[in-house]
């Protein structure tokens, strides 16, 4: 950093400019490179709220008091507000975005909530959309709002509630955009919401995260949430509207049965289930699709949880004893989550829901019916495979084979569900595709055979067990008395 004497060219602070924006023109104006003149990176975090120390040489150098420099940090010109990172997946990253009818650099650009520039209100424009239309009005009313909530997030408490609910639906949401829903916000246009669209399927659902989004982006998110966040109860009632939304998958309309209510659908669907056989020890801890990873992505997860704990209680119905959504998750012991049983509580209630769960039972029978529940009992406690199971797998290079990930795989492959409930419920999901990938045809098979028999020498003990046992003997002589 430059020593404590005043710089040759005086700059003067403008209203509202970020901190970073004035050193920078402060550093141009004396043919310095801004790491020069202050030590550090212009887009360091430094500059949301600096020590008195620091702000002390600073205004040494530049001749500005340091009360003005103060107040062109986060800390100074929102002295009410937290500077905890929101929640909302990304935030300002390279360099803040800016107003594009050329004011200062605004310090509200550093935060991730604030999308239009604090002076003009204009949308800002980053290097991930420069030219974005004209923001509709709303978006102007619901920012002055958060804009408000933000300045009370340290003497109020339902300020803070009510921020953490907004980033929660925010984040979500994004990944259940469509065309048309949610609901267009007023003022909005197709072709706003069409680009919005069209960045999340580029940027977001291929996995290619970025670490900025667009202040466009987050703009449609804000607005599309703001009214829901007013409460605990609206949130959630969002937030399972989004969990189905965010899968994706759509039958083929000729393969779900004509039902035209959801008293025909329940009592169709418990027939079907009745004469597929399908009981509720037969149904996964998540509906997979034939061509699904392995592990679903988190974004879809909620919703094929929720559809396998309804099918699950459902089943059971069908062959004459009740069963709630919470008794089919402690059947799945799997961790489920509050949401995913009032999403699966709402789907047995719901004629198209009731009818993909039709699709979800053919598709079940037609890949063969297997006791999953026994699988997640006999399996649970493997942590890592026996050698002889690995015996055929691939070895890359002589490379040691994790044979704790092997035991997540056959989890995953005998049980068609999720990590949750097994070996190793938070295992990276990375580890285990790597290990599915590097897997031929003939060793998938090899380790298919090894649970296989496990299971089927598991079901003979068993039966033995209780073909011997008193109870079953006494059984056998009150039948033939």
């Amino acid at each position: 950093m430059s020593d404590a004497s005043q710089l040759p060219v005086a700059v003067d602070i403008q209203p509202g400019e970020d901190i970073a924006a004035y050193l920078q023109r402060v550093a141009d104006a004396n043919y310095l490179d801004f790491r020069d003149l202050t030590s550090h990176r212009r887009t360091a975090r430094v500059w949301e709220n600096p020590e008195h120390p620091f702000l002390a040489q600073l205004s040494s150098i530049t001749g500005v008091a340091e009360e003005r420099l103060r107040a062109a940090t986060l800390g100074g010109t929102y002295p009410g507000m937290a500077l905890g990172r929101a929640r909302t997946g990304r935030r300002y990253a390279g360099q803040p975005a800016t107003c594009p009818r050329g004011c200062f650099d605004t310090v509200a650009a550093r935060l991730n909530l604030v999308v239009l520039c604090t002076n003009c209100e204009e949308l800002f424009i980053d290097r991930l959309d420069p030219t974005p239309p004209p923001v509709p009005t709303r978006v102007r009313h619901v920012h002055r709002e958060v804009m408000a909530t933000l300045a009370a997030t340290t003497s109020s408490q339902s300020a803070q509630d009510r921020l953490r609910r907004l980033e929660s639906l925010m984040a979500e949401v994004e990944l259940a955009l469509w065309r048309n829903w949610p609901p267009l916000f007023d003022g909005e246009t197709q072709q706003w919401r069409t680009r919005a669209v069209r960045w999340v399927d580029r940027s977001v659902i291929t996995g290619r995260y970025t670490i900025a989004r667009p202040p466009s982006i987050t703009a449609t998110l804000l607005t599309l949430t703001w009214d829901a966040s007013v409460d605990r109860a609206t949130a959630e009632a969002m937030l399972d509207d989004i969990a189905i939304m965010a899968d994706p998958w759509d039958p083929d309309p000729q393969e779900m049965p004509d039902w035209r209510n959801a008293l025909d659908a329940r009592g169709g669907l418990l027939d079907l289930l009745e004469n597929l056989g399908i009981q509720a020890r037969h149904v996964p801890t998540t509906l997979r699709l034939h061509d699904d990873p392995m592990i679903l992505p988190e974004h879809h997860r909620t919703h094929r949880t929720a559809e396998a704990l309804a099918l699950t209680a459902l089943a059971s119905e069908a062959h004459g004893t009740a069963m709630t959504i919470a008794a089919a998750a402690s059947l799945h012991a799997a961790g489920s989550s509050p949401r995913a049983q009032r999403v699966a509580a709402r789907l047995l209630h719901d004629t198209y829901a009731l009818r993909r769960l039709a699709v979800h039972a053919e598709r079940l029978h037609s890949a063969g019916l297997l006791d999953r529940a026994q699988a997640r009992a006999e399996l649970r406690g493997i942590q890592r495979l026996p050698s002889s199971a690995l015996r055929d797998v691939p070895r890359a290079g002589g490379a040691h084979i994790d044979r704790e990930v092997a035991a997540a795989w056959v989890w995953l492959d005998a049980t068609a569900g999720r990590p949750a409930g097994g070996p190793h419920p938070h295992r990276a999901s990375a580890d285990i595709v790597t290990f599915d990938t590097a897997l031929d045809p003939e060793t998938k098979l090899h380790l298919r055979a090894w649970w296989q028999d496990r299971l089927a020498n598991s079901s003979d003990l068993l039966r033995t067990q209780e073909s011997a046992s008193p109870a079953a003997a006494t059984e056998e002589s009150r039948d033939a008395g």
